[in-house]
């Protein structure tokens, strides 16, 4: 593999920089109507990128780790290799060719990635023996899937951009995940913002028009000389205009201009509340939360805001949860699954999960979990043991065996 070179210490390390700058192949984004919006337009809107740092932050909720299938189900391996990967993807590297790369890091840039391009990829750094000892996060604007010739389904090996040019690297050496599958380009994943472009694009526009606006809080105006015998020359009219942004544009707003002629000012065009640009906004902002999967009030966008009290708020944070990020960290255990753990030996009765135990919008409410297990205990369903198990209180031996019995 040509990306990398070997240091003193047999460790392939990296021998290049990224390149993503534009690229005609993987920064735009497009939809089957034809409409192109480019990606940096996307990673440009407030409504979006609300959307993505909200996953970014939320994703490291969850920790990776492998699991195995035993008797009582699927129990955590708290040893294994691949789960000290994902913790530390520079772990295993020497410290002089470590990056700052942790493994909330690596999941957030995934995320980014996954959510502008509906791909995201990184690099298994491998020692001289060809051993996986690490893991490089790839911005998705340097990789390409290259199909084989006949099934573009199937990947053949990934072309990455560096500052050297472009590079082939096999596919056993990219970590893949895709959201869902493209169907122009089954070799990579879709992203969801393709079907909102437009309201990325309104969205945008409102945004250049606001700032247009207190950036030159002047109307456009139609000054005239008011009276029959009052006229003014080309020069005259020229001197009128540019003392009148002097006077009143930019940072000197609220000035007042004095004319030495009788004057008409009309305003021309339309007024900001003529064009309810406050409400205008908010159909982008739904239309590209929906898409994404995050409500809008969990993201603080207005569109959410209006409805938004202390009870909705929380259950919309947990739908945010279980249709967002419960989905996502499914993704991308498969991904790890498929593509991760057979580096580590055998896969039979294995598989990478997430262990969701400490996300608390996925935690039953306290006051109705005492609730529950009283009234199972109250019920006979449980015994005295299974009750303080649910609880998190002590058991003692004494309290097996024994239920409630009313007297």
């Amino acid at each position: 593999m040509n990306l990398s070179k070997t240091n003193s210490s047999g460790v392939l390390t990296k021998a290049w920089s990224w390149l993503t700058g534009n690229s005609t192949s993987r920064s735009i984004l497009w939809n089957p109507h034809g409409v192109a919006i480019r990606e940096t337009d996307a990673a440009n809107n407030s409504a979006v990128m609300a959307c993505v740092f909200w996953a970014m932050r939320n994703v490291g909720q969850a920790t990776p780790l492998v699991q195995s299938m035993g008797a009582r189900g699927w129990e955590g391996i708290n040893d294994h290799a691949l789960t000290e990967l994902l913790r530390r993807p520079q772990g295993g590297i020497h410290r002089s060719d470590q990056s700052s790369l942790t493994g909330r890091k690596l999941l957030a840039a995934m995320v980014y990635s996954r959510m502008l391009d509906g791909n995201a990829y990184a690099l298994k750094v491998r020692n001289s023996s060809g051993q996986m000892i690490g893991l490089d996060w790839l911005p998705h604007t340097a990789v390409d899937p290259i199909p084989i010739k006949g099934r573009p389904g199937v990947v053949d090996y990934y072309e990455v951009r560096s500052s050297t040019g472009n590079e082939k690297v096999a596919k056993e050496d990219i970590v893949h995940d895709m959201d869902g599958i493209d169907p122009e380009c089954p070799t990579q994943g879709i992203s969801r913002l393709k079907s909102v472009m437009r309201q990325i694009q309104t969205d945008n526009q409102i945004a250049a028009y606001s700032q247009s606006l207190l950036s030159n809080p002047i109307p456009s105006l139609l000054v005239s000389a008011k009276g029959d015998g009052v006229r003014l020359s080309q020069g005259d009219a020229d001197y009128v205009a540019q003392k009148m942004r002097e006077v009143a544009g930019r940072e000197k707003a609220g000035g007042v201009v004095v004319p030495t002629f009788p004057a008409e000012v009309t305003p021309i065009g339309f007024k900001p509340d003529d064009l309810a640009v406050g409400q205008l906004n908010k159909l982008p902002e739904e239309r590209i939360t929906a898409v994404l999967g995050i409500p809008a009030v969990v993201v603080g966008l207005g569109a959410g805001l209006e409805r938004s009290t202390y009870s909705n708020m929380k259950e919309a944070r947990e739908a945010a949860t279980e249709e967002f990020l419960v989905p996502l960290w499914q993704d991308l255990a498969s991904t790890f699954t498929e593509q991760l753990l057979p580096e580590f030996g055998s896969m039979e009765n294995l598989r990478v999960w997430f262990d969701t135990s400490a996300v608390g919008t996925l935690q039953e409410d306290q006051d109705a979990l005492h609730k529950r297990v009283r009234e199972d205990f109250r019920s006979g369903l449980l015994d005295r043991a299974s009750a303080k198990v649910e609880l998190g209180i002590p058991v003692n031996d004494s309290d097996y065996g024994q239920y409630w019995v009313r007297i």
